[in-house]
């Protein structure tokens, strides 16, 4: 039989471009499903655990009122693990301010099978903010929680948030970041 004897069904061919589809449209739901989805858990005395292992945090939506946070973290990962708290303006980390990092004090980064009580601790104005991995690539391969903080202005004085511009942040030596 010659390529000039075969004809074309136009059934079968709508047909792979139905499967093609279907594929298309699954896809784009399990990526969304991997987003920051899941319950969300309020924070009401000013204190929460979160899990941290490769590459998520746990609970991935928090909800509290302006005021004081402390995260106790339990790390039930193979790698250690930090976090940081940054504004929620830019998801891609390009020019949003940072709040806080379990870096920046004397503990080093949670080993695996770890806990700490009071892993981080401020204090929050109301907004919207995340809560990222510490370690390079880390928010880039999920390790994200969103964070908002609802409210009134709270008692204590807020943490104010640096820009990667600000000298505090800049690299040693002049190097580029």
């Amino acid at each position: 039989m010659s390529d000039q004897d075969r004809t074309v069904d136009p059934v079968h061919d709508l047909r792979w471009v139905l499967v093609g589809l279907v594929v298309a449209v699954v896809a784009v739901l399990l990526v969304q499903a991997g987003c920051n989805t899941g319950p969300e858990h309020r924070i009401e005395d000013g204190e929460v655990t979160l899990d941290l292992t490769e590459y998520s945090i746990t609970p991935r939506k928090l909800v509290m009122p302006a005021g004081r946070l402390v995260i106790d973290a339990k790390n039930t990962g193979k790698f250690v693990h930090s976090i940081n708290i940054v504004s929620d303006d830019d998801k891609r980390g390009n020019r949003r301010a940072k709040f806080a990092s379990s870096n920046d004090g004397p503990g080093d980064p949670l080993p695996p099978g770890d806990t700490k009580p009071s892993f981080l601790a401020l204090c929050l104005a109301p907004g919207d903010y995340r809560i990222i991995g510490g370690q390079a690539g880390e928010e880039d391969l999920g390790m994200v929680a969103d964070l908002h903080v609802t409210g009134p202005e709270p008692d204590c004085t807020p943490v104010p948030g640096r820009r990667r511009e600000d000298p505090a942040d800049a690299p040693p030596n002049g190097e580029e970041g």
